[in-house]
C-alpha cells in the first residue's frame, strides 16, 4: 500500500514510518462486507489480492456501483467525507488481503506531513475523474462498449465475479449480457 501511495508522490522516510503505523491488513472471505449499508465509513481500504464491489439498494435490488482489484483502493468516500452513514456496502467478492487505514488517522498523517497531504489530494483528484468517467460510460457508450472498457479496465473480471453484478454495474441485464459477451469472444 505504501508502495502504490508513493508512485503517486514520493513520501520521506518519517512520512513512510508514520503510514506504516497506521497501516494494518485484513484477511476477509469471499462474500464478507467491509461496509454495511447504514454504517459509517471510518477506513479507507486498499485491495493488495482479491476483488471487492461497492453496491447499492435500489429498490429491492442490489446495483454494483464501482469494482476494485488488486492494487486499487475501495471506500464509502461520501460518507467518509461527511460523517454520514453510508447508502453503499462494500462486499468481497472473492476471498481478499486487504490493507486498511483508519481515514482519522490518515487525516492526521496528512496534517503532519505534506508529501501525504499531497498524496491524498492526488488519490482524492484520482476518485473525481474515475467517477466522471463512469459518468461519460454510462451516458455515451453502448452496453457493449461499456462492457469492452469493463474488460480493458479489469482483465478477467468475467472468471472472478458473479455475472448479475457485472449486468448491474452496466445497468443491463445478464440476457444482454450473455448475448455481449457471446459476441465479443
Amino acid at each position: 500500500m505504501i508502495a502504490f501511495l508513493a508512485k503517486i508522490s514520493p513520501l520521506s522516510p518519517a512520512a513512510v514510518e508514520a503510514l506504516q503505523a497506521c497501516i494494518h491488513a485484513r484477511p476477509c472471505l469471499q462474500n464478507e462486507e467491509l461496509l454495511r449499508i447504514g454504517q459509517i465509513a471510518r477506513n479507507i481500504y486498499f485491495i493488495q489480492k482479491g476483488f471487492a464491489r461497492v453496491y447499492y439498494d435500489r429498490d429491492g435490488m442490489d446495483v454494483t456501483d464501482y469494482f476494485a482489484m488488486e492494487g486499487q483502493f475501495v471506500g464509502a468516500v461520501a460518507s467518509l467525507f461527511t460523517g454520514q452513514p453510508s447508502h453503499k456496502a462494500i462486499q468481497l467478492v472473492e476471498d481478499a488481503d486487504v490493507w486498511y487505514i483508519a481515514a482519522a488517522d490518515f487525516e492526521q498523517c496528512c496534517t503532519l506531513y505534506h508529501d501525504i497531504e499531497r498524496v491524498g489530494r492526488r488519490l482524492a483528484v484520482f476518485a473525481m475523474l474515475e467517477e466522471q468517467q463512469r459518468i461519460e460510460d454510462i451516458r455515451f457508450l453502448s452496453a457493449r462498449e461499456r462492457y469492452v472498457a469493463l474488460e480493458k479496465k479489469y482483465p478477467g473480471i468475467s472468471n472472478r465475479c458473479p455475472l448479475k453484478h457485472i449486468a448491474s454495474y452496466l445497468g443491463i441485464t445478464q440476457v444482454s449480457l450473455s448475448r455481449i459477451r457471446a459476441g465479443v469472444q
